[in-house]
């Protein structure tokens, strides 16, 4: 067996490099030689057990047992509290290599196989970029759970909305699961969003197949850029849709076309704890155009407040009422 065929090799150059790419200034030529490194498959699953292996790590690091295991596994006979403090200890830049493989070694079954989990809380967007080279953008009140296997790519949508940007790997599909939907891909970007029953597939570039359970059997749908499908539909087919603008949210904004104005309060809602209340039951079907930051609810309803004569009023925690209106 050569050298650079040894698995003990591989898992220590993934380390060293995660090491120093987790450094405060990281050169260009290292990103170059990382990403040619890492083309080898071999060496691409490596690093991934090993980013692995320190996010869920990390995750375990206030666990008394796991935190105990790793104070007697250094040599500390120490009680829970410092035992805390020791693993505590572990996550400062300078531990490096040393600490990711002590707990690892200590808390192996834990991380491997417990799925990655990343989340937003309401008006925030996180880009989560994945060990495969992939990339995820969550939308506010955003749930999902990532596992990377050596044949699968598997994303649990558990709620809210994300954009996919998946990175080319043939031998490893790429599957989002939302409840009852399943969308697999390669090489593409689609967005996808949690409904209570079933989900809303975009496709921006690429190809998606799209799965779901629908009157007590499966159906599939192929998309191509521009369509969407919404499975939660009592009857679920392909629609073309500007993708643009159902993905516009990841830049901060809600572009709104002949969208009833009672839905675009449920969407602009989404995106602040400052809730809007619509009590204007003459203007609620009316279509409404336009486009708005996201968290900005007294843009909103200022835009409405000048179409429509709505009255709004204040609510104590800060949230808006609309009142009124007439039919524009």
């Amino acid at each position: 067996m050569t050298r650079d065929s040894d698995p003990d090799t591989r898992r220590q150059q993934a380390a060293d490099w995660f090491s120093r790419l987790g450094a405060p200034q990281v050169s260009s030529d290292d990103i170059r030689h990382f990403f040619e490194w890492r083309r080898d498959p071999d060496n691409a699953r490596a690093y991934e057990r090993i980013e692995a292996l320190w996010s869920s790590s990390r995750r375990l690091a206030d666990d008394p047992e796991i935190a105990a295991l790793t104070a007697k596994t250094l040599g500390h006979a120490a009680p829970p509290t410092r035992a805390r403090a020791v693993v505590s200890d572990l996550w400062k830049p300078l531990a490096g290599l040393a600490c990711v493989l002590v707990v690892a070694g200590i808390a192996g079954v834990w991380a491997l196989n417990r799925p990655l989990t990343y989340a937003t809380s309401v008006g925030e967007l996180r880009t989560v970029q994945l060990a495969d080279g992939s990339r995820v953008v969550l939308d506010t009140d955003s749930r999902i759970r990532v596992r990377l296997g050596r044949d699968h790519r598997t994303i649990l949508l558990d709620s809210g909305q994300a954009l996919f940007v998946v990175a080319t790997d043939k031998a490893r599909p790429f599957t989002v699961q939302a409840g009852d939907t399943r969308v697999t891909a390669l090489g593409t970007r689609f967005d996808v969003r949690r409904l209570e029953r079933g989900a809303r597939v975009t496709l921006v570039e690429g190809q998606v197949a799209v799965t779901a359970a629908h009157d007590g059997r499966d159906e599939d749908w192929r998309l191509a850029p521009g369509q969407q499908v919404v499975t939660a539909a009592a009857r679920p087919a392909v629609s073309s849709v500007d993708a643009n603008r159902a993905i516009s949210w990841t830049t901060g904004r809600l572009v709104f076309e002949g969208t009833p104005i009672r839905e675009a309060v449920a969407e602009v809602n989404r995106y602040s704890t400052r809730r809007i209340e619509l009590r204007a039951p003459a203007i609620a079907n009316i279509p409404v155009s336009g486009a708005f930051d996201t968290g900005d609810v007294d843009g909103f309803a200022a835009a409405l407040t000048d179409l429509y004569g709505i009255t709004v009023r204040r609510t104590d925690d800060g949230g808006l009422i609309l009142d009124g209106g007439r039919p524009g």
